[in-house]
């Protein structure tokens, strides 16, 4: 059995025992929650890293939303504009050139928050960028094949405009009885058609409204040469096959319409939707960072 003073003695152990377990039992294993002044130093630090992510991603937004601007405005010059659209695409390209950098800064800086919120606060998910310099860099390539492209189709847009005033004129001019005026007012057509025709891989409603349009210039030329001579049959057979060209004429120029429309989006499209994509990216990366650079948001 045991004595009396010796019952005392582990009385005695197991209490401190138990109020030794107990102290540390209030203590959390978890060393920030152990260590508030760390806890709140490591709180600060993610603030801070995700401030710095977002300042950067601003700054990229910002450039993107210059480089979308310009690229746009080309593309729009290209359709229907009176400027060349090249100068707007190469600032586009200028510009991704000129601050890819700013790309690279804002992966560093997403990528340093990410790393810490992993660590220090993973129910605060970061997402990575998966936008870099060399991505912008490819778009800038692009849009500068664009600014060639684009000029040589300004240059078949502009062809098409002297084609269709030049008959115009000519027909103006056979009103006027003026079949001389007429034919020399046509012999304009030559150098745009030839333009046009050198066109290898023409869109097909194209393809429609130059072949209306060249019934129409040929019945026209056909009508003045037989007004010359004095050949009123050829002149009839000429004027009834400008009239059966001109029943199509309607159509052909709505064809080239959609079909300029088409064709000059083309040119850019590609990069614009590009740059849309990237601008995305760094709004939807801001939208993940903004509630940690500004906790209780």
């Amino acid at each position: 059995m045991i004595s009396g003073a010796r019952a005392r003695r582990v009385a005695v152990a197991i209490a401190i025992g138990l109020v030794v377990g107990l102290c540390f039992g209030l203590r959390s294993a978890d060393p920030s929650r152990a260590d508030p002044p760390l806890q709140a130093a490591r709180a600060q630090a993610l603030v801070q890293a995700a401030g710095r992510a977002d300042d950067a991603l601003a700054s990229l937004a910002t450039m993107l939303a210059g480089a979308i601007d310009h690229a746009r405005k080309g593309s729009a010059l290209t359709v229907a504009g009176d400027r060349p659209p090249a100068p707007e695409l190469i600032a586009a390209a200028d510009l991704l050139e000129q601050d890819a950098g700013k790309a690279d800064a804002a992966h560093r800086a997403v990528e340093a928050l990410h790393e810490m919120a992993s660590a220090i606060a993973p129910e605060r998910h970061v997402p990575a960028l998966s936008l870099a310099g060399p991505d912008l860099l490819l778009i800038a390539s692009g849009l500068r094949s664009s600014a060639d492209a684009a000029t040589l189709f300004v240059e078949r847009r502009h062809a098409t405009e002297a084609i269709v005033g030049a008959l115009g004129g000519a027909v103006s001019a056979l009103h006027a009885d003026l079949p001389a005026a007429a034919i020399t007012i046509l012999d304009r057509t030559t150098a745009p058609l030839a333009l046009l025709d050198a066109w290898a891989e023409k869109p097909p409603l194209f393809r429609y409204w130059r072949m209306v349009t060249g019934e129409l210039i040929d019945a026209a030329r056909g009508i003045a040469q037989a007004t010359i001579a004095g050949d009123p049959v050829a002149q009839r057979a000429a004027a009834a096959r400008y009239a059966k060209a001109g029943e199509a004429a309607r159509g052909a120029d709505n064809a080239l319409a959609v079909s300029l429309a088409e064709e000059g989006n083309a040119v850019s499209i590609t990069q614009l939707q590009r740059l849309a994509v990237a601008a995305g990216s760094v709004a939807d990366e801001r939208a993940a960072v903004q509630p940690v650079a500004v906790p209780g948001s």
